[in-house]
């Protein structure tokens, strides 16, 4: 059986985990690809997969998301294990740890058959933040080779008979959603700014304006990413934020003015972008590390495969 197995690793403390996971496979007389996720071009003759990524602040590195999010339909037509490694001390030798929720829905997107978390590595010379700040205290290699090599062998025994697992399709992760919130956000900043002129100079009305974007924005943003399967934060900051430039372009400045005087203005137009975008991605970032509410609007459906 052709099986792949890619990671996403900074310090390649996972990369070793997948390289024992994909020789304990290969032991077993499958056909193993190794590659790391942003080398992976394509999945053609692949018939199962493997995909790890390290835990940093409980979401894994961007690659292997996006390796993920490029291949969902593909990876719902296969077997799919994924395994995370992360924790500094033996937790994960003592008991099974529950990916994280950003880990989870993207297990839960491609029908994942299963997760696994396996102990970390810090280098006690890390240079990068936050790595730096825990090498003091928790450097140390917590892989266990033997318990990953018990978890792939049982994993060899499972591909012969193993089918795809159920994909869930997250209603929140829609695109026409994501644009939706965006827009709503573009309209309210729109509308009080609209407001404001009327009422005040228009220095002052610019100052509240830069001030209540980020606010509309911050509970634009804690109602998109409450709902479970929302997009990444980064993406979605991005994509609100040029949202509201080619708002503010196409209608403010060219439809209602007739002019592009507010390009210029930094306070006006740039400093609102900016706060925009950060605080929709640090909203998001934060809250894609707490659990999601059960609704019954976000209830996901099903699909076998």
């Amino acid at each position: 059986m052709r099986v792949l197995v890619t990671w996403g690793s900074k310090r390649g403390g996972t990369e070793g985990i997948a390289r024992i996971v994909g020789a304990t496979l290969a032991e077993r007389g499958h056909d193993v690809v190794m590659k790391s996720a942003e080398h992976v071009r394509d999945l053609d003759g692949i018939e199962a997969a493997f995909v790890g990524g390290a835990l940093y602040g409980n979401r894994w590195p961007s690659n292997v998301r996006r390796f993920v999010r490029r291949n969902v339909q593909r990876l719902r037509e296969m077997p799919v294990w994924l395994f995370s490694s992360g924790p500094l001390d033996d937790s994960a030798e003592r008991e099974e740890i529950p990916p994280p929720n950003m880990v989870a829905v993207l297990a839960e997107r491609v029908g994942a058959r299963g997760h696994m978390t396996f102990g970390g590595k810090l280098d006690p010379d890390a240079k990068d933040f936050p790595a730096r700040s825990f090498a003091a205290e928790s450097a140390g290699d917590f892989r266990n080779p033997a318990h990953i090599r018990r978890w792939a062998s049982a994993r060899a025994d499972e591909l012969p008979t193993a089918q795809p697992g159920k994909a869930i399709n997250y209603p929140a992760h829609a695109l026409t959603r994501s644009l939706l919130h965006g827009a709503t956000g573009w309209a309210l900043c729109a509308g009080t700014m609209t407001v404001l002129t009327q009422l005040l100079s228009p220095g002052t009305a610019i100052v509240l304006h830069a001030i209540a974007a980020p606010l509309f924005f911050l509970g634009i943003a804690v109602h998109y990413f409450g709902a479970r399967g929302a997009r990444d934060p980064l993406p979605t900051a991005i994509l609100w934020t040029l949202m509201v430039l080619a708002l503010d372009v196409v209608i403010v400045a060219s439809a209602v003015s007739g002019s592009f005087a507010m390009l210029a203005s930094v306070a006006g137009l740039w400093l609102p972008l900016a706060l925009i975008f950060l605080v929709t991605a640090a909203t998001g970032g934060l809250m894609s590390t707490l659990p999601w509410p059960k609704t019954s609007s976000e209830r996901p459906s099903a699909t076998a495969r």
